[in-house]
């Protein structure tokens, strides 16, 4: 088995080299999925109410992830304890998922060095865009630039993070040219986990 971890700069272009990857056959695992299903466990919700107010979680499920955006992205003190409360627990379900696949698994995982890299994640790819096609990117998010900056205020710097990754793939093309980059690197990861089989 050959396990990818995929991270990079907001609105860089990584859902779609998941897309492309799992069309060649990977094995998709969306962190940021497995990190929202941990706030229905009665666990998670009880500390968070303890912190938050016991009405915390009565709103619907879209209004309650907006608040826990606006308390994360805007305290220093709420984000650390989101992260001490979400990612060892995201991590190991995470592990365990990896654990039963077969193949060629990809991690698609936004905050994998402010987790910290798994030892069994074999590369770790960084989506690279520039700021303003960023910006472009997140429009029909409702994001702009200084929203796009207040999400990564608390984010390790990416300088930072393209030296700890093994490939960087810069998106500053077309949606062809990004997707061709992906088949491009994902022949090289089938390649790879064939000779793992051999």
């Amino acid at each position: 088995m050959l396990t990818v971890g995929l991270t990079g700069d907001v609105g860089a272009g990584k859902s779609t080299l998941s897309k492309v990857w799992e069309e060649m056959g990977a094995a998709v695992i969306d962190a940021d999925r497995v990190a929202r299903d941990m706030w229905q466990l009665p666990d998670v919700q009880k500390r968070a109410s303890e912190r938050w107010g016991s009405d915390f979680f009565e709103d619907d499920q879209k209004s309650v992830f907006a608040k826990i955006a606006e308390k994360i992205f805007s305290d220093e003190r709420e984000y650390e304890f989101v992260s001490d409360l979400l990612h060892p627990a995201t991590i190991a379900a995470i592990e365990e998922i990896v654990k039963n696949a077969d193949g060629w698994v990809v991690v698609e995982i936004p905050l994998l060095f402010e987790c910290g890299r798994p030892k069994w994640m074999d590369f770790v790819v960084f989506a690279s865009a520039s700021a303003e096609k960023r910006v472009e990117r997140n429009a029909s998010r409702g994001w702009d630039a200084a929203e796009i900056k207040r999400r990564e205020s608390r984010l390790m710097p990416r300088d930072e993070k393209i030296k700890r990754s093994d490939w960087v793939l810069e998106n500053s093309g077309t949606k062809e040219e990004w997707e061709a980059k992906a088949r491009e690197l994902g022949n090289i990861f089938l390649e790879k986990e064939r000779y793992s089989r051999s």
